[in-house]
This record gives structure tokens, sequence and C-alpha cells, in this order.
């Protein structure tokens, strides 16, 4: 805005001041709110598309070196390539209930 009670000696100032607005229009307060309110609204979906649009190919780049990566040191013992991928070791049921598999223990114990 401008200051309207400075005294000014350039010619064009009084024409410029004259055509400058004084107030906001009726009902500006309400818009810049409604306005504010859905923006707010918008803030979550927006920013979980932008971190998935950042994430998603790293993430995707970085899988397929993992398999890439498992597929190479798998690829001679493994029955296909998709097993070699994946490298996933196999699963029994004596192998799911061992301890060693579930506490990562040998099963020998220590003494003191």
């Amino acid at each position: 805005m401008i200051d309207h009670e400075r005294p000014t000696n350039h010619p064009i100032e009084p024409l410029l001041r004259d055509a400058a607005p004084t107030a906001f229009a009726p009902g500006f307060a309400g818009r810049v709110h409604a306005r504010l309110r859905a923006e707010r609204e918008d803030v979550l979906p927006r920013a979980l598309e932008r971190h998935f649009i950042r994430i998603v190919p790293l993430a995707a780049a970085a899988s397929l070196l993992l398999a890439a990566f498992n597929w190479w040191g798998a690829r001679g013992a493994a029955s296909s390539a998709l097993d070699a991928a994946l490298n996933l070791p196999p699963v029994t049921v004596a192998s799911a209930y061992a301890t060693a598999s579930l506490f990562g223990s040998t099963g020998a114990t220590e003494t003191p």
C-alpha cells in the first residue's frame, strides 16, 4: 500500500496516490480463509505423492540390483533363475521350528 500521509514533490505521485487502493474488497478475508482451509486439506496427499515419486524409483533400482546380485551368486546351485534371484533357503517344517533358525544360535551351550 502507499503511504498517503507523506508529502511528495514528484508530479506523477498524486496520480498514483489517487489510483492506489485504500482497503481490500469486501469478502477478501473470507476468500483467503477458504483457500487456506482447502490447501490444508490437500497437504497430506501431495506430500505422499511427492515422496512416492522420489522413493519408488530408488526402491525399484535397489530391488533389481539385489536380485541381480543374488542371481549371480546362486546361478549354478539354483534350479531356476527365479530361485537364484530370490536366493531363499529351502524351508521345511523341521527347519522352521529349529532353535538355530529362531534365535540364531548354534545349539551349543557356553560354560563360564
